[in-house]
């Protein structure tokens, strides 16, 4: 009953499903029309399905079949109608699959005998032509969907390095990586995942490089996935992940090619997915996620300052609500008296309790940087930086919150953005409140239990076979010396061993100082 009420009533096989397995059991005729017939049946004769017949003088010769709304109306004029009007005006003669092939010399032709592939066809944009008297269809790839240009990454900004960013078009993001890594030994494996949508996803890697466990793993999870639709790469993210019930991302999505071509060249696996500018690059572990691709294109010695400042801003933006609330509410005999005295001057007009006023702050400033992310581009930073202003301003003055409490809660909400990546920072915020709840409710060995549990959390935690605290859970002496710090390159002559890549030397001789 439970399941019905949740999930509805059950089925044997879903509705799309049985449709597609009568259409495999379909075989092209040598009747036109009724090839014809059976494919307009089958889209159920959309007002974007076009068809139009090639006649030879006598008889239709061919029709050529597509969606209006996919194909480029321009290549489909000089690459396919005008090469076979202009046949059939030289030739009286009947125009079959090979007459149309050497007609038109396209790149590439796909030979289709079975009325599924010819719908799977149309709906990823390709043309297709129906020779009379045939019993196949050619196919001809010619997808006009409008693409966006290569601009730089808008989540991953940087002063230095390359200012390219993925699209939403994966053959592009594709391109952009073989820019990058000229190797014969980059593997490209694509699959079609999602029964309505069809979307086409890649997994790229070296041969000679990744290990090949996590490489047949990724490809087996995603062959087990079964859902109707894929939009974007998250949803990937979400089901190939190795435990769904965490707030940590397990798996690492970027916009940056040149971060992903260094990944493919640790050894790891990336997973393009059509339609998405974010890429998967698996497996991953809590420290990767707080190294730029930046610190890279910088000296070593600022590159390390800017790594430790990001991990100190972190750890100080994520504990300090819950701290500062165990030693002015539970513990303040843990705190030094001349804090302790300006803390209390500080509160005197405040009438709320310190949980409560710091929580309204925090809900106010997340309302605001929410709401600013949907401001116009011209109001952005006007409506945001002016109305944080106003707004802690006049709660100050006006005696709802403390001058110490809104500077304990800006600080926190600008250090979350330490992190180089986007899913890591949301994750550090849930981890924030829940620091936060336990300081308000138990003070300082609240916050420490509860900051131990989330170690213990994160410690049980893997990302394909790779421990997500690694390198410093298990220790690995190589990884860690390049975790806090940016080694500089003369010294990292060895890939991380934490992927476990199938070829450890990176710079051949070129080792130490020499």
């Amino acid at each position: 009953m439970f399941h019905r009420f949740f999930h509805g009533p059950r089925r044997s096989l879903p509705l799309y499903k049985r449709h597609a397995i009568h259409l495999e059991e379909k075989e092209f005729t040598e009747s036109l029309e009724e090839n014809l017939k059976d494919l307009k049946k089958a889209l159920g004769d959309p007002a974007d399905l076009v068809w139009r017949r090639l006649e030879d003088g006598k008889e239709t010769a061919a029709v050529v079949l597509y969606f209006e709304t996919l194909v480029d109306s321009d290549l489909l004029g000089r690459q396919v109608i005008e090469p076979l009007n202009r046949r059939l005006q030289e030739t009286k003669e009947p125009l079959d699959a090979g007459s149309l092939i050497k007609a038109l010399t396209f790149p590439k032709v796909l030979t289709i005998t079975h009325l599924h592939q010819a719908v799977e066809r149309l709906l990823t944009g390709d043309v297709l032509l129906l020779p009379a008297g045939a019993r196949i269809i050619l196919s001809l790839p010619l997808l006009g969907v409008p693409r966006r240009q290569v601009e730089e990454a808008p989540t991953e900004k940087g002063i230095k390095g390359p200012r390219e960013g993925f699209t939403e078009t994966i053959t592009d993001n594709i391109g952009l990586i073989r820019r990058y890594i000229k190797d014969p030994n980059l593997r490209l494996e694509k699959m079609i995942i999602g029964e309505r949508t069809k979307t086409e996803v890649a997994l790229v890697y070296l041969n000679d490089l990744a290990n090949p466990d996590v490489v047949a793993e990724a490809r087996k999870r995603l062959e087990q996935i079964e859902i109707d639709g894929i939009l974007e790469s998250n949803y990937l993210a979400e089901l190939i992940s190795d435990r769904r019930w965490t707030i940590f991302p397990l798996v690492q999505e970027t916009e940056r090619p040149d971060k992903v071509a260094a990944a493919i060249l640790e050894g790891r696996v990336v997973i393009f997915v059509d339609r998405s500018p974010f890429t998967i690059i698996v497996p991953v572990t809590s420290n990767e996620l707080y190294q730029s691709q930046v610190d890279f294109y910088y000296n070593p010695f600022v590159a390390t300052m800017l790594r430790l400042t990001r991990a100190l801003g972190t750890i100080i933006a994520v504990t300090l609500p819950g701290l500062y609330l165990s030693f002015i509410s539970v513990n303040p005999e843990l705190f030094p008296r001349m804090f302790i005295q300006l803390e209390a001057s500080s509160r005197i007009q405040v009438p709320l309790p310190a949980a409560l006023e710091m929580l309204i702050t925090f809900f106010a400033f997340e309302v605001l940087r929410e709401s600013s992310i949907r401001f116009p581009a011209g109001l952005n930073l006007i409506i945001g930086v002016g109305g944080g202003i106003v707004m802690g301003l006049a709660a100050i003055n006006a005696g709802l919150v403390s001058g110490i409490t809104v500077a304990v809660v800006v600080f926190c909400i600008l250090g979350t953005f330490n992190t180089s990546n986007p899913a890591k920072e949301q994750a550090w915020r849930w981890v924030r409140y829940l620091l936060f709840a336990a300081g308000a409710a138990f003070g300082f060995m609240g916050v420490v239990a509860t900051g131990i549990l989330v170690l213990a959390h994160m410690a049980g935690l893997k990302s394909f076979g790779v421990s997500y605290l690694a390198p410093w859970a298990p220790p690995l002496p190589v990884d860690m010396a390049d975790a806090p710090v940016r080694l500089p390159w003369w010294s990292s002559y060895r890939r991380p061993p934490t992927y476990r890549p199938r070829e450890e030397d990176r710079l051949g001789e070129t080792e130490g100082e020499k």
